[in-house]
């Protein structure tokens, strides 16, 4: 495991029906992304999601355009 300044931030979507939309539900900090999955669940797993989902924030591109 890698020491807590190379943690980086991973974006948590899940939805909680098959049919429902994907929601950003939070983000966490983790070293890998083993980790980030581990630590999503954790924080997360108040509701029964259907679908749960990690991202590096830094492979998200915006696709909104400016107003």
């Amino acid at each position: 495991m890698k020491a807590e300044r190379d943690h980086e931030p991973y974006e948590v979507f899940a939805r909680r029906k098959p049919d429902e939309p994907l929601l950003h539900i939070g983000t966490v900090g983790a070293s890998e992304p083993d980790d980030a999955e581990v630590y999503a669940y954790k924080l997360y797993d108040q509701w029964r999601w259907s679908e749960m989902f990690v991202a590096p924030s830094r492979a998200l591109v915006s696709v909104r355009r400016p107003a």
